[in-house]
């Protein structure tokens, strides 16, 4: 026998759907409530879910890409002349489909850029009124000749099951206005990943192992901005940390695309007050600019043991470089004596990221290394606050290369928060934090891996994404060692 013509049939997700009856002319979006699930409460509450009688044609979720999904869905089967809304909503996710029908869409200024479709077709991208989805604007409120009914059926649970079985007694299908109409999901190129631009921070043992970290994180992260000088990809109060500050090979210099012998030389202008007929130099501003050498002046107060931390200078001037045409790029340099090390502090108004930033790393080390000897010092990290660091697009073959050599290595870091030692005792695990000089500093104890897991979070006693999945991995472990009442040995290969 032929089915008929206008049954439902998913164009997409069929395997995520529940279809109930296909020739119904009701969909249920289970916004982030398991289909299963609300099939079954429906059920129970005597709502008619059986195949051959119910008004419901399909149950679906809504969470993920979900809704531009569902618009193209009821486009391609014009019978669902109504919508109901029932499931547990951790976002605002249970305001889309009433937002887009009554309220529409409006531009969305973000850049996100929608690959052409097969037409040739170049989508914009557009934001739900009164909502945080964004999608493209390929499907919109007019391209349905009749929008569907919606119902909302809260609170989810019993009460608004209810809800749903009052509201189908009454419920009269209307006739079916429009054909199948299909509309293809354009895909987005990725530019960019989400995060908060102001919040990133990089570290590592030497120079160029740094400025690889920090162009692979501006690379992935960074934020296309048009500057006057032109577009720039950026990120905001980027915080590198060089904690083995010290000068490296030709070779590994060379390796990363600069010139050794253009370092050594930037290292010893930095350290002379001379302007060289500039309208500044680094080295003038510290040196000379100001009246005092405050290098020196820092030095002083390094030497007296002074812990008022006052080993501060300022590069900036406030008389000329706010309508200057040439302003220093470095702004301030910190100073601080911590154990008889020398710690460094720099901050940057802006940064060259493919160009600069390494460079300027081989000053700050002249100008460190200067500092220490003098006051009888030895080297500690160096820090390096950007507040507005860039990547030129003309370097993105550079960049990218760089970001595929990060993104493809092996890489491990020892967690600055510590380890954790994890065992099960066959009622409940119990995992006892380290300090990296293997001090006992808690122990936490939990039936169940999100119960510990809760604990660590709160007392941040993690810093390190990987150490954080390593210890999420291991309490599972246990967790499953006393579920099956088998012994519980944790991975030693690396201390976690």
């Amino acid at each position: 026998m032929r089915g008929n013509p206008m049954e439902f049939k998913a164009k997409f997700f069929a395997e995520k759907l529940k279809t109930v009856n296909p020739l119904g002319t009701v969909g249920v979006a289970t916004l982030w409530s398991p289909v299963e699930k609300v099939h079954e409460k429906l059920g129970r509450a005597g709502v008619d879910m059986e195949p051959e009688t119910s008004p419901v044609a399909v149950l679906g979720n809504l969470y993920g890409e979900g809704f531009r999904y569902l618009l193209r869905n009821l486009l391609y089967n014009p019978r669902i002349d109504t919508l109901i809304v029932f499931g547990k909503s951790l976002n605002d996710s249970r305001l889309y489909i009433p937002n887009f029908f009554q309220k529409g869409v409006e531009k969305y200024e973000e850049e996100i850029e929608y690959l052409p479709t097969e037409n040739g077709t170049v989508p914009s991208p557009v934001k739900i009124v009164g909502t945080s989805y964004v999608m493209d604007d390929l499907v919109l409120p007019e391209s349905f000749a009749r929008p569907p009914e919606i119902l909302m059926a809260e609170p989810y649970g019993e009460e608004g099951a209810e809800k749903i079985k009052d509201f189908l007694v009454n419920y009269r299908p209307r006739p079916t206005v429009a054909d199948r109409v299909f509309v293809e999901v354009p895909q987005v190129r990725v530019s960019t990943f989400p995060s908060d631009l102001s919040a990133h921070v990089v570290a590592a043992d030497s120079p160029t192992e740094t400025w690889k970290l920090l162009v692979h994180r501006i690379f992935r992260f960074g934020k296309r901005v048009q500057l006057r000088k032109g577009e720039r990809i950026e990120l905001r109060n980027l915080k590198a940390i060089v904690r083995k500050p010290a000068n490296e090979t030709d070779e590994t210099i060379r390796a990363a695309g600069f010139d050794p012998d253009d370092f050594r030389k930037y290292q010893k202008d930095i350290l002379s007050s001379d302007k060289k007929n500039f309208d500044y130099t680094y080295g003038n501003r510290i040196r000379a600019h100001f009246g005092p050498d405050c290098l020196d002046e820092a030095v002083e107060q390094l030497k007296a043991g002074h812990d008022d931390r006052k080993a501060f200078l300022t590069l900036w001037d406030n008389t000329t470089d706010m309508t200057g045409a040439h302003s220093p790029c470095l702004v301030t340099l910190f100073f601080r004596n911590a154990e008889d090390s020398l710690h460094l502090t720099a901050t940057y108004r802006t940064h060259n990221a493919a160009k600069a930033w390494l460079e300027n790393i081989y000053g700050l080390m002249a100008i460190q290394q200067y500092a220490a000897e003098k006051a009888d010092l030895a080297i500690a990290p160096i820090t390096v606050i950007s507040h507005s660091i860039t990547l030129d697009p003309m370097y993105l073959e550079k960049s990218s290369s760089i970001h595929d050599e990060i993104a493809n290595s092996a890489m491990f870091n020892h967690d600055p928060n510590g380890y954790f030692r994890i065992s099960a005792n066959g009622e409940e695990i119990v995992a006892v934090h380290y300090s990296p000089k293997g001090i006992r500093l808690e122990e936490y104890r939990g039936k169940k891996p999100g119960t510990i897991k809760q604990k660590i979070y709160r007392n941040s006693a993690v810093s390190d994404i990987n150490h954080a999945m390593y210890i999420g991995m291991e309490l599972q472990k246990a967790y499953q060692s006393i579920m099956d009442g088998t012994e519980y040995m944790q991975d030693d290969g690396t201390r976690s």
